[in-house]
C-alpha cells in the first residue's frame, strides 16, 4: 500500500493534480482532478448508467423463529390425525359388527364411539393451536403442504421468519418479501399474517418462508433489515457493487464529471439486486460512474487533501 501511495503521489505532482476543496453538499465530496495519463496508470474505468425499474418497497423488519415448536406441533398433529383415522374405523367396525350381533356389545360399541370422539377433539385441538400460535396462513395448508414445511424446516432447506412494519404499513396483499443478508438479499413467500405481535412497531406482522440455499443464512433469532413489495414501481438505477468506496460508515461511487474530473457521491439507500444495488436518489441514468479503479481514486484524492493541507 505505502508503494502504491507513492506512485500516486509521484503521478500527481508530475500531472500537477488539483483537488478542489471548496465546500460541498453533504451528499457529495469535492472534485477530484486527474489526467488522462494518470487515470491510465490507476487504471480506471467507467460505465453509463441505465434506468431500471423494480417494484416498490416497503421497509420492514424481519427476525428469523424458531421453527422447533411448529415442527413439534405438527408432528403431534399427524400422529393425532393417524389415531382418529384408525379409532374411526374401529368405531365403524364395532357399529356394524354390534347391528349384526356378531360379538359386539353395545358397552364396546359405546367405548369405541366415544374414543373417536375423543381422538377427533384432539385432532381439533391441535388444528386450534396451529392457528392460534401460527396463523391462518399456516393452518389452512394440507397435511402434505405441512409435511413438506416441516421436513424442509427440519433439514435446514427453509426458515420461517416474522416480519414486521410501523402500523401494518404494506402488509394487506403481501405476497413477496425480500430479507437483507450481507450485502445481497434473499427472497421469502409470505404465508400468511401472524399471531404475535410486534408491540414496538404497533405491527401484527407476517409469518414468511424462505427456502433454497438461502435459507441457511438465516440462523434463528436473526433480525434483519426486509423489504415488502409493493405494486407501485421505482425508478433509478442499478449501480455496479465494483463503483462502490466505503468511507467513514457510508458508501459512496465516483461520478465523471469531465475527461478529466470525478465527484465522489454518496450512494443514498441502496437496495441489494443480484446485479448490483438499486438507487433511487442520487444518481440518474446516463451518469458515468467508475466500476474499476474506485479505491485508488479514494486514494489519489485523500493525497491531494493530505497534500493541499
Amino acid at each position: 500500500m505505502g508503494g502504491a501511495l507513492f506512485l500516486i503521489r509521484r503521478w500527481l505532482r508530475a500531472a500537477a493534480v488539483l483537488a478542489a476543496m471548496a465546500a460541498a453538499p453533504a451528499a457529495q465530496a469535492a472534485c477530484l482532478q486527474l489526467s488522462v495519463e494518470v487515470q491510465r496508470h490507476l487504471g480506471v474505468a467507467d460505465q453509463t448508467l441505465t434506468a431500471a425499474r423494480r417494484a416498490g418497497e416497503i421497509d420492514a423488519f424481519a427476525k428469523v423463529l424458531d421453527p422447533g415448536p411448529l415442527v413439534q406441533l405438527l408432528a403431534d398433529l399427524d400422529t393425532a390425525e393417524a389415531a382418529a383415522a384408525a379409532s374411526r374405523a374401529e368405531a365403524a367396525r364395532s357399529r356394524a359388527l354390534n347391528a349384526a350381533d356378531a360379538g359386539v356389545s353395545d358397552k364396546d360399541r359405546e367405548a369405541a364411539a366415544a374414543q373417536a370422539r375423543q381422538d377427533a377433539l384432539h385432532v381439533a385441538l391441535l388444528r386450534r393451536r396451529v392457528g392460534l400460535e401460527w396463523g391462518p396462513g399456516i393452518a389452512r395448508m394440507s397435511a402434505a403442504a405441512r409435511d413438506r414445511l416441516a421436513t424442509a424446516l427440519s433439514k435446514g432447506d427453509a426458515a420461517l421468519v416474522h416480519v414486521d412494519t410501523h402500523n401494518n404499513d404494506g402488509q394487506t396483499g403481501a405476497r413477496l418479501v425480500k430479507i437483507d443478508v450481507g450485502s445481497d438479499s434473499v427472497q421469502g413467500t409470505v404465508i400468511g399474517p401472524a399471531r404475535q405481535a410486534e408491540p414496538r412497531l404497533q405491527s401484527s406482522g407476517l409469518i414468511v418462508e424462505v427456502t433454497g440455499p438461502s435459507s441457511v443464512l438465516l440462523s434463528i433469532g436473526l433480525t434483519q433489515s426486509a423489504h415488502i413489495e409493493s405494486s407501485s414501481p421505482q425508478t433509478g438505477v442499478l449501480l455496479p457493487r465494483t463503483a462502490i468506496v466505503r468511507f467513514r460508515g457510508s458508501q459512496w461511487a465516483y461520478v465523471r464529471s469531465g475527461p478529466d474530473r470525478f465527484v465522489r457521491r454518496l450512494v443514498q439507500d441502496p437496495v441489494p439486486e443480484v446485479d448490483g444495488l438499486f438507487v433511487a436518489d442520487g444518481f440518474a441514468p446516463g451518469d458515468v460512474v467508475v466500476v474499476k479503479g474506485a479505491a485508488a481514486l479514494f486514494a489519489a484524492e485523500e493525497t491531494a487533501a493530505t497534500e493541499a493541507r
